[in-house]
């Protein structure tokens, strides 16, 4: 029985992870979607087969008892990250294993990579037999030290996993003060990153959901090298609704040393073609500072936003230059302070914050966002682009909370013009507020709540204004419940 567990587990194993890349991106989910359960339960194979093995084991026991902890861990992060993936809400000490072992990836490989962090946790299979060469041995026991070391810091990143999820979850959960400021617009991200024409059928839901939702923001992110034909197809879906909706257009520009040799009139001619095709209402010519080349002084974040305001502004004047900023640097502070001091031609503010692997850094970003408003004479409109997520990782309660935390401090403050919630779909991740397969999330459910308080506000405040009367002779006949009581 043990040699079939552990055939059965190395035979999926390649497969399986296949799946587990694939499936939760737009191109793999009606496909591979279905089938997403696999690599967990191959994991699950693995560490049953450690399990049995460990007990009939020959060789070194340190050896099997090391790859029994590293395939518990990974067996216990797929299976978690696939129930979470379904929508299940499970309890925090459930999702902290999970959220460790992906904060330790991007610790290592980065932030891009928290969100796949669990994903390459390759299981192994415990020999039963010594190794027969002094070879083999050697590399059982670099193994052994590799998958104890994984283990350990895995545990030692446990309590700031569960930190940062319980301090996310503690966050003000109202919302019905978003009925307040019926100006504000709410939104989300359409069609994934663009540099070739959307997909048809992923252009139609996010246009179909935003529609049925009644959005008043849509926000869309172009990619350097964005085609004509990318931009006639995003100018064409928006068309019918532009004097409905604000449309807020990001241009992510490369990272690294790369940019400054398209950063000149190569991104000046971009931009300009930009607005003369999209006609966006606000653009955010480049990424944050911190994704921007890290050799990059204050001077020349200066002088690229005068050049992009003044590219953008030949070819429409009304469009909106925004800062994007992500509060994480002195950079950052240098730049909003600029802005706000006003005499720039940046005309607005906008948070993007990315990093989804300390969902608590976004509230941080906010209220710094809001102290530097409180220094300033006059505050600019600020846009909320974005909401940092991993609903796989972190359970889609975590999501809910960030949106629902940005819809109430954007209602809360006159000067935030608007929020965009994040992706409408999952694209490439697991982000968005809905799954690939079109599964809504539970954030979603907040953003249409806070359209129709705000629409049932709007409707109140009108029926208000001009009340339901009716006249006869030139006088108004007022309801009975109105009108004075006879002699």
């Amino acid at each position: 029985m043990q040699r079939v567990v552990a055939g059965l587990a190395a035979f999926l194993c390649v497969p399986a992870l296949a799946i587990a890349l694939l499936a939760p991106g737009a191109t793999g989910a009606r496909v591979l979607g279905p089938l997403i359960w696999l690599w967990p339960v191959v994991t699950l194979g693995f560490a049953v087969q450690s399990l049995t093995a460990i007990a009939r084991t020959r060789g070194s026991l340190l050896v099997a008892a090391a790859l029994l902890l590293f395939n518990g861990v990974a067996a216990w992060t797929a299976t978690t990250r696939w129930l979470a993936g379904e929508g299940i809400a499970l309890p925090l000490w459930v999702l902290t294993p999970g959220m460790a072992v992906a904060s330790v990836t991007a610790s290592l490989a980065g932030a891009w990579a928290f969100a796949w962090g669990t994903v390459p946790v390759l299981p192994l299979l415990v020999p039963v037999t010594p190794a027969p060469q002094r070879l083999g041995r050697a590399v059982r026991v670099v193994l052994a030290v590799g998958c104890a070391a994984a283990v350990s810091a895995t545990v030692l990143a446990l309590p700031r996993a569960h930190e940062m999820l319980r301090a996310t979850r503690a966050l003000d959960t109202g919302v019905a003060e978003v009925s307040a400021r019926s100006e504000l617009a709410i939104g989300f991200t359409v069609f994934g990153p663009v540099i070739g024409s959307p997909s048809g059928a992923l252009a139609r839901a996010d246009v179909a959901l935003a529609d049925s939702l009644g959005a008043t923001a849509v926000g869309v992110t172009l990619v350097d090298g964005v085609t004509t034909a990318a931009l006639d197809s995003v100018a064409r879906a928006v068309e019918p609704r532009r004097d409905s909706i604000a449309l807020v257009v990001s241009l992510r520009l490369p990272s690294g040393d790369a940019a400054r040799a398209v950063e000149g009139e190569q991104t000046d001619a971009t931009i300009e073609r930009i607005v003369r095709r999209v006609r966006p209402s606000v653009l955010l010519p480049a990424a944050p500072v911190s994704l921007g080349p890290p050799t990059r002084s204050l001077d020349e974040w200066k002088a690229f936003y005068r050049r992009a305001a003044a590219a953008a502004h030949r070819a429409n004047r009304r469009v909106v230059i925004a800062l994007a900023t992500d509060a994480s640097s002195p950079t950052d502070s240098a730049l909003v302070d600029w802005v706000m001091r006003g005499q720039t031609p940046v005309g607005a503010v906008a948070l993007t914050v990315g990093d989804a692997s300390d969902p608590g850094r976004f509230a941080d970003a906010l209220n710094a966002l809001a102290r530097w408003a409180s220094l300033a004479r006059t505050v600019p409109d600020v846009w909320i682009v974005g909401v940092p997520a991993a609903p796989d990782l972190t359970g889609e309660v975590v999501q809910q909370q960030l949106v629902r935390h940005a819809l109430l401090w954007g209602a809360a403050h006159s000067w935030v013009r608007g929020v965009i919630a994040g992706e409408a779909s999952d694209i490439i991740t697991a982000s968005g507020l809905r799954t690939a397969s079109g599964r809504a999330r539970r954030a979603l459910a907040e953003v249409a709540t806070a359209l129709r308080l705000q629409r049932e506000a709007t409707a109140a405040a009108s029926a208000i204004a001009v009340p339901d009367s009716s006249t006869a002779g030139g006088r108004t006949i007022l309801p009975d419940s109105l009108s004075p009581p006879r002699p």
